[in-house]
């Protein structure tokens, strides 16, 4: 009995070897380089609370709101969404060429200390303010590739890209600049400075042209397009200091066929110009009764939600006055005699 049980304890003995050794076989497998390996494998996107991009001295902060990110260094405006999609992915998409190694001279030889002009930082946060991770992004290697390095674990080594690395860093890239974008076929009536437009079989028709006189057609399409496409180049808050003493004039008033519409005004400081917008909705206000019918409950529904729809854009571009192009500006500033030509 004596001599079963040392035959297994020696059996267990030699399992438990064995075991041992194969993990730490399994462990080293796992830890080995292999080239096009992804960087950060482990990084899971929909845990990503905030996003800091940093280059030099400029950095880009990104804050999830909802279901959108916005600039908190540009006063919270929203971010575009497939911009800061297309990050995500170019960095969850970065794959490897080679182990370089890992030194202080080597970090700075190939600008991966974080102090260097040129060299992109970026740190993800999940929603409890813990640092997920955080890379660098230094030189780029002369036949394509950049060299990387972890920040947020110790001892990192350094890898080469397989291909060359090109990130979004400046707060520019991510902004939403598009404001609004109405096709003329969604318009009922225009109403500017002297004119106004009404849709009639299906098209928009400058109203009492003077006789022996003709609508001047590049101009006029400028009034119709007025909200098709309409972005801006800078935003400042309403109250901010450099827009708050602006003078708006040039009123033009978009009405959809929906009893819904938008106004726009503008202004110029020197070579700057300047637009707000709101929107409006010319409904009285509706109430879906018990004894409605499917098609009226349809009906004020769709009515009700547009209401909706106009009380949060107002909400958010009222807080916002929009620099806008010279081109886009003058599209507000067209007047009757600017319309028209000698027939």
């Amino acid at each position: 009995m004596k001599k079963i049980n040392t035959i297994l304890a020696a059996i267990a003995a030699a399992l438990f070897l064995i075991s041992a050794l194969s993990y730490n076989n399994s462990v080293k497998r796992a830890e080995r380089f292999e080239r096009g390996q992804k960087f950060l494998p482990n990084l899971n996107p929909d845990e990503i609370a905030e996003i800091v991009i940093t280059k030099g001295e400029e950095e880009t902060r990104l804050e999830r709101q909802g279901d959108e990110f916005v600039l908190t260094g540009e006063g919270g405006y929203p971010a575009k969404n497939d911009a800061v999609n297309r990050f995500i992915k170019d960095v969850l998409g970065l794959s490897l060429e080679k182990e370089i190694g890992g030194s202080e001279s080597l970090e700075q030889e190939l600008e991966l200390t974080g102090e260097e002009e040129n060299t992109i930082a970026v740190a993800f946060e999940n929603d409890s303010g813990t640092e997920m991770v955080h890379f660098l992004v230094g030189k780029a290697f002369d036949d394509g590739g950049n060299y990387v390095r972890r920040v947020d674990v110790e001892e990192s080594e350094i890898y080469l890209t397989s291909s060359r690395v090109y990130f979004s860093t400046d707060a520019d890239d991510f902004l939403k600049k598009d404001i609004l974008d109405v096709k003329e076929a969604d318009l009922a009536a225009i109403g500017g400075n002297g004119f106004r437009f009404e849709n009639q079989d299906g098209s928009l028709q400058l109203l009492d042209v003077p006789a022996g006189m003709k609508e001047k057609t590049t101009e006029v399409n400028k009034v119709k397009g007025g909200l098709t496409y309409l972005r801006f180049t800078e935003h400042h808050l309403a109250d901010a200091s450099e827009v708050r003493a602006l003078r708006f004039t040039n009123r033009v008033v978009f009405d959809l066929a929906d009893d819904s519409g938008y106004q726009v005004e503008v202004a110029q400081d020197g070579d700057k110009h300047y637009l707000r917008i709101q929107g409006f909705h010319r409904t009285p206000q509706v109430q879906i009764t018990l004894d409605a019918d499917e098609e009226e409950v349809k009906e004020k529904s769709e009515i009700l939600a547009r209401a909706d729809e106009i009380d949060q854009f107002n909400g958010f571009h009222g807080s916002w006055v929009y620099e806008v192009s010279e081109s886009t500006a003058d599209k507000f500033r067209l007047s009757m005699s600017d319309l028209v030509e000698k027939a």
